[in-house]
């Protein structure tokens, strides 16, 4: 399934379970893929495994300088990037009167400053191509709350406001952009969250069953969604939102 080939694509918090997801994918459908994580990330072991198509740059997302030099080097190395996709994220939790302003900044500058600043720097190169698309990893988490999750849910907000409202600015520059929504997915950064509760075991099974086919989703699950929206299959879809969720919302 070649959708892709010629094509090249960056993509952020390539280092984490979804990302990584997404990168596979993209390579095994012919792109070239810039891996942007930290530099401590497992993003280095990820471009060894894959093909000579792949690039890794050590980015901080939420630094303009380190994102901006990250996309020179894709265009240096790769080419005018078409494809984007943004999942690099933190969860920092706790109840409103708790939690400190240091938190939520970096809730901020990571989850919602992290995904417009590689948009506003590969797009210019989609605008060169006079073609792109982006995916940006929301969540449920922008339609629902959460004890505890006022940060994260706000940032997810945002970025679904953000996706929403670059589709009518991007869209006469022939760039879609799209938002995919999953619930719960099993990954190292959900177990993290997890294990740090006081009954892991009991939060893990209340969190499958908020999903209507009783599981988390997978990160290739999620990954297929996000390929699907970048490629010409999803030609006229653009400032939506995919809910990849299991039947989560329909819960609600």
């Amino acid at each position: 399934m070649p959708d892709f080939d010629d094509k090249i694509a960056v993509v952020t918090g390539a280092g984490g379970a979804i990302g990584s997801a997404a990168a596979r994918l993209l390579v095994e459908r012919g792109a070239r893929v810039a891996l942007l994580d930290l530099p401590t990330s497992r993003a280095h072991e990820l471009a060894t495994q894959l093909s000579n198509a792949v690039r890794f740059i050590p980015t901080d997302v939420k630094d303009e300088g380190s994102v901006r030099e990250a996309v020179a080097q894709t265009v240096e190395h790769l080419g005018l990037p078409s494809l984007l996709v943004t999942v690099a994220a933190i969860n920092l939790t706790g109840a409103v009167e708790t939690l400190s302003v240091e938190d939520w900044d970096m809730m901020m500058a990571v989850n919602v400053r992290g995904v417009f600043l590689p948009i506003k720097h590969v797009v210019p190169h989609m605008k060169v191509l006079d073609a792109g698309a982006i995916v940006n990893m929301c969540s449920v988490s922008a339609f629902v709350g959460s004890t505890g999750g006022s940060p994260y849910h706000t940032t997810k907000g945002a970025v679904l406001s953000m996706t929403r409202s670059l589709a009518q600015e991007l869209a006469p520059h022939n760039i879609r952009i799209n938002a995919v929504c999953p619930g719960w997915v099993d990954t190292p950064f959900t177990d993290a969250y997890i294990n740090a509760q006081p009954e892991p075991a009991a939060l893990r099974a209340y969190a499958n069953g908020l999903h209507a086919l009783d599981r988390m989703a997978r990160p290739d699950e999620v990954a297929e969604a996000v390929c699907w929206l970048l490629s010409e299959r999803a030609s006229f879809t653009t400032g939506s939102e995919l809910f990849v969720d299991g039947g989560y919302m329909i819960k609600r």
